[in-house]
């Protein structure tokens, strides 16, 4: 190769330059391929921005895989314009362009420029679970590969009930537990901000989005590191939070439709065909004379033992209807109540002229100020008057309903 290339450069030099060309041909050095998987150039190694600057000559020497550090390898880095000075050199075991400081980390995913995830290894499993693993997020500073143990949180890659809080608070402690006994003593008093950042992925399949974001994971909480004893704060589990979810809407669906079961059973007590506002009561009670409906109301004021006026027991705004109701009402207090009642047009005394008159059958006190346990159907539909769609809920029981 020597001879070729002094020949070649024995060709381009002009004469007056040839002796000159061929004495910089000889004293060029010998050029050998690198054996393949194997840099001695440029192989990429996640480093902090200060070292990719043109201040610094960079050199690598090792295994390369697709342009990127892996195995064993020396990268270096010399300042380019002070050649006497001792070089920054990282030596030792790459993965993925990630020098591999610690003698425990097995490998290494890389998030974005300068933050990495190490691998830990496996993580010993609570009773219930299968070993999972853990990560240390970390970052490339200045001169300094990516300590394991001044992490920026920790990751861990869990299973089982994650649910249940004394599961996921085990993982937790057993995390922690295993990165203390891979660093050296006070590397946890020694982390900024004297507080330690504690994720629990579900399962191994998760990784960083193409913009460095790293999943939020299932369960999160935070080690206060100066206090003592240590303990865990800010703790949020998601999943036990949808499972209390799951169980809040099971339940609702339980309630709501005990409601229109106690409504129907109500309805079917008293002979009542339809539920009715005082609303539409008022425009013209004609309609429904002398047949016997429910309503919703709340008493407004007693007029006598057997006379109250009554209101809307849901009063939506700009309802401010009022109407008679004559019965055995001396017991009733200002809770709702859903009343079977019997329509009498309307009032013909001087004192209450022209107020629709309604005759009680049987009533149900309500549970709920608003008589929700009467009127709130399967899926959150109020039953109101005829005005909107109209469904049946028995034979002869017409209730209206309303989405809100």
């Amino acid at each position: 190769m020597r001879a070729s290339l002094t020949a070649r450069l024995g060709q381009l030099c002009a004469p007056q330059w040839k002796a000159l060309c061929l004495a910089v041909a000889c004293a060029a050095p010998s050029v050998q391929a690198a054996p393949e998987g194997v840099s001695s150039g440029s192989c990429e190694v996640v480093v902090a921005g200060i070292m990719r600057t043109s201040d610094y000559l960079y050199r690598y020497e090792g295994g390369c895989k697709g342009g990127i550090a892996e195995g064993q390898g020396t990268a270096s880095w010399q300042l380019r314009h002070a050649p006497d000075a001792p070089p920054t050199t990282w030596r030792g075991r790459f993965s993925q362009g990630v020098f591999l400081e610690n003698k425990h980390t097995v490998g290494a995913r890389r998030v974005d420029n300068t933050r990495v995830l190490l691998d830990m290894g496996s993580l010993p499993a609570p009773k219930g679970a299968q070993p999972g693993r853990l990560w240390v997020e970390s970052r490339v500073d200045g001169k300094l590969p990516a300590p394991a143990c001044q992490p920026l949180g920790l990751q861990v890659s869990a299973n089982g009930n994650l649910a249940d809080d004394a599961l996921a608070k085990d993982w937790l402690d057993r995390a922690y537990a295993h990165w203390q006994s891979l660093c050296p003593d006070g590397a946890a008093g020694s982390i900024k901000g004297g507080f330690l950042r504690v994720s629990l992925q579900r399962g191994s399949d998760w990784s960083p989005d193409s913009n460095g974001n790293i999943p939020s994971g299932v369960v999160q909480a935070t080690k206060q590191l100066r206090k003592q004893p240590q303990e865990w704060t800010s703790y949020r589990n998601e999943a036990s939070q949808q499972q209390a979810r799951l169980q809040q809407d099971q339940q609702e669906a339980k309630d709501l439709q005990a409601n229109r079961d106690r409504i129907q059973t109500f309805a079917r007590k008293t002979g009542a065909g339809q539920l009715v506002s005082l609303e539409a009561l008022e425009k013209n009670p004609f309609r429904f004379d002398k047949q016997v409906i429910l309503v919703a109301v709340r008493m407004a004021a007693a007029r006598t033992a057997t006379e109250a006026v009554v209101q809307p027991a849901r009063r939506t705004r700009g309802d401010w209807s009022r109407v008679l109701l004559r019965g055995a009402i001396s017991e009733w207090d200002e809770q709702g109540r859903v009343a079977a009642v019997r329509v009498n047009g309307r009032s013909t005394d001087k004192a209450t002229e022209d107020a629709v008159v309604l005759e009680l059958v049987d009533s149900q006190r309500c549970n709920a100020p608003n008589c929700e346990d009467f009127l709130l159907m399967p899926g959150r539909q109020w039953l109101l008057d005829e005005k909107f769609s109209a469904f049946t809920l028995t034979g002869n029981v017409r209730l209206a309903l309303n989405r809100p």
